[in-house]
Parts: C-alpha cells; structure tokens; sequence
C-alpha cells in the first residue's frame, strides 16, 4: 500500500513543492502515482503555455479557437480537477470559490461575434 504524501500546487508557477511558501499554493494529498501524475501535468501545462507565448504577439491572429489554446484550456481544466480529487478541503473550497472549473467548461462563444 503506498502512503499517502502531502505537498503544495501552485498553478502560476507549475510547481510543486514539499512545504508551503507565502505563494499561492494549494495542499494536495496523494500517492507518490498521483503526485507524479500531477507533476507531469504540471510539464505539459508549462509546454501548452510556451507554445501558447509564441502565437501571442501576432496582432492579427486571434486566440479564440486557436488549437494550442484549446489545448492550453484543456490540460488546465484537467489540472484543476485533478487538484481538485487530491485536495484538502481547503483547497476544494478554494477551487470551489473560484468557480474556475464552470468558467473552463463554458466558453462563452454562443454570444454573437463568435461564429465558427
């Protein structure tokens, strides 16, 4: 049976850490299988945001429906539920508070100018 193993997210930095610093972090609880998982999904977050950088200052491009902010988009709502399973209950309330995972599902391309 593997021991369960407590450390710190913090989403804007795509790390994860032993102890708790003054940052923004949120405390998940996991197995060392499920703290690797989100670790490696921390990574592909940090490559969906580089890849992501580089389209940015084209001015004529728009980010809407691009395939690496969609990408981007979705490994981040997979990261938040993900921390959202491992999480304390401060940390559920925290991600619950933030709403952040109805704001990641639901774009709000049904209002006009968004046509497809």
């Amino acid at each position: 049976m593997s021991s369960i193993n407590t450390l710190y997210v913090s989403v804007s930095t795509k790390s994860l850490d032993r102890e708790a610093s003054t940052n923004e972090q949120l405390e998940v609880r996991g197995t060392e299988e499920e703290l690797e998982t989100l670790r490696q999904m921390l990574e592909q977050l940090q490559r969906d945001d580089e890849v992501t950088q580089f389209r940015a200052p084209i001015p004529y491009k728009s980010a809407d429906h691009d395939k690496a902010t969609d990408q981007f988009n979705d490994d981040m709502l997979k990261l938040y539920q993900f921390i959202y399973i491992l999480g304390t209950d401060k940390t559920k309330a925290h991600i619950h508070d933030m709403n952040i995972l109805n704001k990641l599902q639901n774009t709000d391309y049904e209002h006009p100018g968004y046509e497809r």
